[in-house]
């Protein structure tokens, strides 16, 4: 069993000609598994950033400005662009092969990984400043899908006595298969999760939301409950 090191993983693209080359830190995985065809694909979540002019003097910061994140797969990209408000938000599906040169995908693991089994080695665990990731794996019956999700625990809160566990973490993303879309890498969205048992997750996703103001903005504002598989892997 190994865990990815998502802070030794990147995404790096390559332009046509000499443009500008990024490497983006990862922040999640997720793999879709078709149960019925046995088909798996792999799903990266980049860090974000804001948008930027590039290599001018100053100023640097684009006005308005927006969150610049995405997500690859081997052949495909999801580029999401989340504004001050929601009328401004882009999402922009396209192949890595036609709008760069190279893409690569650099997704290290840890040589050593445990699976931690209840909550007394959770909370060991942390306190030892162990580096923990989690799996969730959820099942949608209705599709026959299965959807591996795994990112690192920024976030753990503990009791020592009794043992008990919070994890409240994020960003990650989470597939929608009720969603209308092309392409299967359309249906996901960004979301945190928190859980304090194994078989159980609560998700919040970020979506358009009514404001106080005229316009809509985007935000942590849908809650979904649902069973759960979770694995804490505690890695060095």
């Amino acid at each position: 069993m190994h865990a990815i090191d998502f802070a030794n993983s990147y995404m790096t693209w390559f332009p046509h000609g000499q443009g500008n080359i990024a490497r983006i830190q990862l922040d999640a995985a997720c793999t879709l598994i078709d149960e019925k065809t046995g088909k798996t694909e792999q799903f990266y979540l980049i860090a974000p950033c804001r948008a930027e002019h590039m290599y001018l003097d100053t100023p640097l910061f684009q006005l308005p400005n927006y969150e610049f994140c995405g997500i690859w797969s081997a052949d495909e990209f999801l580029i999401i662009r989340t504004a001050w408000t929601s009328a401004r938000d882009n999402r922009e599906y396209g192949l890595g092969r036609e709008r760069w040169r190279e893409i690569r995908l650099d997704v290290r693991t840890f040589a050593h990984t445990q699976l931690l089994t209840d909550d007394a080695a959770i909370v060991q665990a942390t306190l030892e400043n162990a580096t923990l990731n989690a799996r969730t794996t959820l099942y949608y019956p209705e599709t026959g899908q299965r959807a591996r999700l795994e990112y690192p625990i920024k976030t753990m809160n503990l009791m020592q006595d009794p043992p008990r566990f919070q994890v409240d973490t994020g960003p990650l993303i989470l597939p929608d298969f009720s969603a209308v879309v092309t392409h299967p890498i359309e249906c996901f969205a960004i979301a945190h999760v928190v859980y304090n048992a194994l078989d159980k997750a609560e998700f919040i996703l970020r979506k358009p939301v009514p404001s106080d103001s005229p316009a809509a903005v985007t935000d942590y504002s849908v809650v979904q409950i649902m069973p759960a598989q979770h694995e804490i892997l505690a890695s060095k």
